[in-house]
């Protein structure tokens, strides 16, 4: 899942804000106490009325860079700004957050420390618990629209099927189906025990080699939302990338047809799970369409935004 993107991009740091005040109409980037622990969280915009809150949800170890920051942007020329976050924001209420272990997009791609480092590995209910418990605990206002990068869109699903009272859509930015170990087949093994959750001395940054870096269990995150109940019917959208995975060798078993095919065919779940549910091929873009194409992520976003608006 995890490209080698954030080795080949150098951005800078979201500035930090100290401010304790909360309201919908505030903004703010702060650290959120969920019960002896803090996660960083940053909102920002205003809803008009009955409008959701869009949330955005990064990648297995990307930290909310991958949304706020611009500077990305530059080096994926004719990529058409402003990033996710700051353009969202100038019509809806927006929020990103770190999850603990996750990658900050500035200089050698250390570990966040705005968030409070947990033991590793995890599954998607504990990421999902604890989203929800950092937006309980910023009061944060529902419903929400949430916007699932790859990783981030299994969080996604599981959330809307757990919290279904709090969820009025979905954006799957190239999102990790959990139909992929039935896509992928007698390769998904490799996938998993090779890229995904590689040993930590073959991971590809000196900061993911870290006993805290993220560490996710997929196989039991792919089980709890298989066994969650079923999807209330509400506005979804599908973005797919049509490039392969910017992974400049791959281990021996795996080619990079089978793999990009896979993840593809996997797609289809999110498609299927209702009723004229869009899916846009995001033209010439891998697997970072946030980054690529932040315009064409934004207006699927407004688009889902409209659709879940009394």
């Amino acid at each position: 899942m995890r490209s080698l993107a954030i080795a080949a991009i150098a951005v800078l740091t979201l500035t930090s804000c100290s401010s304790s005040t909360k309201d919908d109409s505030d903004d703010f980037a702060r650290s959120v106490d969920i019960g002896g622990r803090n996660i960083y969280l940053t909102c920002k915009g205003s809803n008009s009325s009955g409008a959701p809150t869009v949330v955005l949800v990064s990648g297995y170890h990307d930290s909310s860079d991958t949304w706020t920051s611009d500077d990305a942007l530059s080096l994926l020329a004719p990529a058409k700004g402003p990033a996710v976050f700051p353009a969202l924001v100038k019509s809806h209420r927006v929020c990103a957050y770190d999850r603990p272990g996750t990658i900050r997009y500035e200089g050698d791609g250390p570990l966040t420390d705005r968030s409070t480092a947990v033991p590793q590995p995890r599954t998607a209910a504990d990421l999902v618990a604890e989203l929800h418990a950092t937006l309980a605990a910023a009061e944060v206002a529902a419903p929400f629209v949430l916007v699932g990068h790859s990783l981030g869109g299994l969080i996604s699903l599981l959330y809307g099927k757990t919290y279904p009272d709090q969820v009025k859509g979905i954006v799957f930015v190239d999102s990790l189906s959990p139909t992929l170990p039935e896509t992928l087949g007698p390769v998904w093994a490799i996938y998993r025990d090779q890229l995904l959750n590689p040993p930590l001395e073959q991971a590809p940054m000196p900061s993911m080699k870290s006993p805290d870096s993220e560490r996710v269990d997929i196989d039991a995150s792919i089980a709890q939302v298989q066994a969650a109940p079923a999807l209330p019917a509400m506005p979804l959208a599908v973005l797919t990338k049509t490039e392969p995975f910017a992974v400049p060798t791959l281990p021996p078993g795996l080619t990079s047809d089978v793999l990009n095919l896979g993840f593809q065919k996997a797609e289809d779940a999110f498609v299927a799970l209702a009723p004229r549910t869009p899916q846009i091929l995001a033209t010439g873009s891998d697997h970072y369409i946030q980054f690529s194409q932040p315009d064409l992520v934004t207006q699927t976003t407004d688009l889902v935004v409209g659709r879940a608006t009394p």
